[in-house]
């Protein structure tokens, strides 16, 4: 309260140990004050610079204009007497008279003469004589950006109010505050519905309007049974149109699209042609996607029994736009919905903290490799090298599955028209999952990611898989499937460490165990690869005296000699010049210094 300011200059925060009761000094509440007057002077001034004819120009623009002058005038109105407030608080200071009389600043406040505060017609709009006709125009760029700047005042008058007090209410000062909180998030939602209606009639015009059976049923037009869209055959109506429908329905707030209305638009979304979708999804630029994207993050949080089984097709809904967005669209469509770029940190695992302390979230950019070829010669073993990431598990799976099948993940790999690519992954089995026999056919999932790789912001070194091959040539794919394994855990971080078995399960969708090394003979290692099987082992955390084994380290088997008891190991770490990471060892040498084996069908077997 105005009584109860600091030292700091906080009004309305009571200091430690001091009683409600307890009176400020009078010279502390004044500066206080002063400052909360110069604030409350400068809150519009943003929105001001704006409110021009290059912005708006129209009828209601004026209504709008006079509303915001109404503000600016009881705002000044309420600094002024903040500012008196305060001069009266230095006198009382001065005279010595901060526990007395009038001028005592934790007591009731001196009563402001109602004519103070009225508010009255600014000059710049009064009536000069019979109103004539009005040019109408506009920018949408600026009139988003007013929307957005009325939003920030808005938010700022509740704080400076809070800040005020009851003290401060009975001074006077909030009449101006209290007109801008409740009012200029109003306006700005009112900004936002013209915006939307704009871009609605701007396609509609292209094109003929579409009937409501034949297009998105518009938000103001309930629905028989389900407040969502409704879209007719193929080819019925253009996409114009339905872009335009769409935009209505999803309309400003996100709190109105609810977790079935979002399902309902994503099936309706899934069943339209290529071209289609991409220019539906084209008109929806802007604040239509904003508010779109916003609904898909609150929706887990809306969540009850009767809406559960809708989930994932509110989830689908990010990578469905992904991956048709026009390729302009790309880059906002990841960053508008939530989970589409993977972050690199959750709460900090070993591998971050050994990069130092500026290795956290904000250490890290994004590189884009738009320019980068998927694939160079098809996936081979060499393309395969890990980055600073733990995750040696998935890239040993990975190689494993490029040595047994390398057209199986050529298949699971898909390029999209507008740069971004979509994996198949399987479900069933998290990273981190125990290693035991796994269904096959378990349920597959597309995961659609962009060619923007994390990159440590102080080295400028790629933290993940390597983007080229054994040659050094740009190739992306293991870092794309790096990636969507990422998405799939949730971040990069949620990547590092976990079981071969499990991510041979996620890339093939087939069949995986893990297996004591005792139980393994070479023999049985050779079957398996010549079955088209994947075979890795997991070394122990203190492997024996002399061992050239990394401890704790998965590594693939790529070839067995029944002959001479060795096995080929490669290494998932990135192959050199002088060092392909490939070695024979003798099986009976490193069977005790291994922790496991872990084999896995591909379609060859499954």
């Amino acid at each position: 309260m105005l009584g109860d300011a600091d030292t700091t200059g906080a009004v309305g925060r009571p200091r430690p140990g001091a009683g409600h009761d307890e009176p400020a000094p009078p010279r502390a509440a004044a500066v206080a004050l002063r400052q909360v007057a110069e604030q409350i002077l400068l809150l519009l001034g943003p929105v001001i610079a704006l409110d021009d004819d290059l912005t708006w120009r129209s009828p209601w623009q004026q209504r709008c204009h006079a509303r915001i002058d109404a503000w600016a005038s009881a705002l000044a109105a309420g600094a002024r007497l903040a500012r008196e407030r305060a001069d009266v608080l230095d006198l009382a200071a001065t005279a010595g008279q901060a526990t007395t009389g009038h001028a005592t600043a934790g007591h009731a406040a001196v009563p402001v003469p109602p004519g103070r505060l009225v508010v009255r017609q600014p000059e710049r709009l009064r009536s000069t004589g019979p109103p004539g006709p009005v040019d109408v125009r506009f920018s949408v760029e600026r009139l988003a950006e007013l929307a957005h700047r009325l939003r920030a005042a808005g938010h700022e008058a509740v704080r400076l109010l809070a800040r005020l007090g009851p003290t401060g209410r009975a001074v006077g000062v909030c009449h101006g505050l209290d007109l801008v909180a409740a009012q200029a998030g109003e306006m700005a939602e009112a900004i936002d519905r013209r915006l939307t209606e704009i871009a609605a009639a701007e396609s509609l015009a292209r094109r003929p309007v579409p009937s409501p059976d034949q297009a998105w049923r518009p938000a103001d037009r309930p629905a028989p049974r389900l407040a969502a869209p409704r879209l007719a055959a193929r080819g019925s109506a253009a996409p114009e149109g339905l872009a335009a429908g769409l935009a209505m329905l999803i309309g400003t707030d996100p709190l109105r699209l609810g977790v079935a209305e979002l399902a309902e638009i994503s099936v309706r979304l899934a069943r339209l042609a290529p071209g289609e979708l991409t220019s539906v999804i084209g008109g929806l630029r802007g604040r239509p996607l904003e508010v779109l994207a916003a609904a898909v993050a609150l929706a887990p949080s809306r969540l009850d029994l009767s809406t559960l089984r809708r989930l994932p097709a509110v989830v689908a809904l990010g990578d469905l736009i992904l991956r048709q967005a026009p390729a302009s669209m790309v880059g906002e469509v990841a960053r508008l919905f939530p989970g589409l770029e993977p972050p690199v940190v959750e709460q900090g695992p070993s591998w971050i903290r050994a990069l130092g302390p500026s290795a956290s979230t904000g250490g890290f950019v994004r590189r884009g490799h738009g320019r980068s070829p998927v694939w160079v010669r098809g996936a081979t073993a060499a393309d395969v090298g890990q980055g600073r990431l733990g995750d040696c598990y998935f890239l040993a799976a990975l190689l494993g599955v490029v040595h047994a099948d390398p057209g199986l993940l050529r298949e699971h790999l898909r390029e999209n028209a507008n740069g971004t690519v979509t994996v198949t992954l399987y479900t069933g089995h998290g990273p981190r999952a125990a290693s035991g026999a796994g269904s096959a056919g378990r349920g597959a999932v597309e995961i659609t990611v962009t060619r923007s790789l994390p990159v440590d912001r102080r080295t400028g070194q790629e933290i993940g898989a390597d983007t080229d091959n054994a040659d050094g040539d740009p190739e992306l794919w293991p870092a794309l499937y790096e990636k969507a394994y990422a998405r799939l855990a949730g971040s990069y971080a949620g990547i590092e460490g976990g079981d071969p078995a499990a991510a041979m399960r996620q890339l093939t969708g087939a069949e995986a165990v893990g297996v004591p090394a005792a139980d393994v003979e070479v023999p049985d290692i050779a079957g398996r690869l010549a079955a088209g099987d994947v075979v890795t082992v997991v070394t122990r955390n203190r492997p024996g005296n002399g061992s050239t084994l990394v401890p704790a380290h998965a590594y693939t088997i790529l070839g067995a000699d029944e002959h001479t008891g060795r096995v080929l190991l490669r290494n998932p770490w990135d192959q050199t010049a002088s060092d392909d990471r490939l070695d024979w060892h003798s099986w009976e040498e490193i069977r005790a210094e291994l922790a496991g084996v872990q084999c896995g069908s591909t379609r060859r077997r499954s």
